[in-house]
């Protein structure tokens, strides 16, 4: 066999293999629709053969947690940017009712448009939000827009990948304009790991599904294994620092902890106005060290396992039962 056939059935193989573990992914986020950090991980699931859908919120909508319309009867407009490119935002001329705080077209709504509608047909394998302009690790998590398009996806039996790309606070609070250069120099590396993470977690689920397949035994763990290669409907949330790869000092799998670089504070100024302000975080504990914001901040990549069930362990559901023995309505 010569150089070239060799080479050519090598090329072949992997293609092969790419198209073998590719996934049918709808792609999200809470920074819109034309965000430049969708569009690098848009780039980068469609450069590894996945198939991408985008459906986004049409504006920004950092912050606002899970967030979604709950008026029954209530119009949103769906516009189609491009091909398989799609936005979710309030209709034309739409005001809210006087008196009444709206959310429509967040990014919740966005993934309830894209599994409920768009996608109703053809049920993605994966929903994957961001990257986001910001972390989301620590306190940060439960206010993220990012993290809780992620969190409805897995609420629906989805699972779900959330992505961030981190602010450099200090340079940020000193110059705005190099902080925000330097995160979004950041989101191509943090959309190619995240890929990375994707497509590497979905090789091991694949084959964990194969062994199952071959297995005697089909009430082994590895045979409830969802696309990522966890269990039911449990999802990633992925943090990288913003910094260049070279300069990433590893990946650390670390939980959501309790301490960020990220607070803030209402404090009341000498004009009596409320302000929502940042200030300086505390210095960490030991076990603060250990969970994600500290290891982001530290120049790790930070991976965290996350799922959509909110309810407490079975043990702690009985301890509450215990407790609350006798008590009526």
């Amino acid at each position: 066999m010569n150089k070239l056939l060799t080479a050519a059935l090598g090329v072949a193989g992997v293609s092969l293999s790419l198209q073998a573990n590719a996934l049918n992914i709808l792609l999200t986020n809470d920074d819109g629709c034309r965000a430049p950090g969708i569009g690098f991980v848009y780039q980068a699931l469609v450069g590894a053969g996945h198939q991408v859908t985008l459906v986004g919120p049409l504006n920004d909508s950092s912050g606002i947690g899970a967030a979604s319309v709950v008026n029954p009867g209530q119009a949103v407009a769906v516009t189609e940017l491009a091909p398989g490119k799609f936005c979710v935002g309030p209709p034309e001329g739409y005001t809210p009712p006087a008196g009444k705080t709206s959310a429509i077209g967040t990014p919740v709504d966005a993934v309830n448009v894209g599994l409920g509608l768009l996608l109703k047909d053809n049920p993605p394998d994966l929903v994957v939000s961001g990257t986001n302009f910001g972390d989301n690790v620590g306190p940060l998590t439960q206010m993220s827009g990012t993290v809780n398009a992620a969190v409805r996806a897995m609420f629906k039996g989805v699972p779900a990948v959330a992505v961030s790309t981190a602010i450099d606070m200090e340079l940020f609070m000193r110059d705005r304009q190099a902080g925000y250069l330097k995160t979004l120099n950041a989101m191509d590396d943090t959309a190619n790991f995240a890929v990375k993470v994707i497509d590497k977690a979905s090789a091991t689920g694949a084959q964990a599904k194969r062994q199952c397949e071959q297995s005697k035994d089909k009430a082994k763990p590895f045979c409830e294994l969802n696309v990522l290669g966890l269990p039911g409907t449990t999802g990633l949330n992925i943090n990288y620092p913003a910094r260049e790869a070279s300069e990433v000092t590893g990946v650390s799998y670390a939980p959501i902890g309790d301490w960020g670089t990220v607070n803030f504070v209402p404090q009341r100024g000498a004009d009596g106005i409320v302000r929502v302000n940042l200030v300086s975080p505390p210095t960490p504990t030991a076990a603060q060290q250990q969970a994600d914001a500290y290891q982001l901040w530290s120049g790790n990549a930070v991976i965290t396992v996350i799922d959509g069930n909110m309810t407490a362990l079975p043990a702690l559901q009985e301890k509450a039962k215990l407790m609350l023995e006798g008590l009526k309505p």
